[in-house]
């Protein structure tokens, strides 16, 4: 059984949806496989995972589909 590197919790494998920034604009990738902490929720990527993300947010590819994201400055919320 893994450990969490944070918390030593255990592992487990999940599919996640990961959100990338990449040139001031963030990318949204779903179906990301991740290792995930049970106990804390921290989210580890396997380096041919990451190569992966990095080959689709580099590539010119079209999105399976477009939305929008809201955005909030925390030094202007009241």
């Amino acid at each position: 059984m893994k450990r969490c590197p944070l918390c030593g919790g255990e592992l487990e494998e999940r599919t996640i949806t990961h959100p990338q920034e990449y040139k001031e604009r963030i990318i949204i990738l779903e179906n990301v496989p991740a290792e995930v902490c049970r106990q804390c929720g921290e989210v580890l990527l396997r380096p041919d995972v990451l190569e992966r993300v990095q080959e689709v947010v580099w590539s010119d590819t079209a999105p399976k589909r477009m939305t929008s994201v809201p955005v909030y400055d925390l030094a202007e919320v009241g």
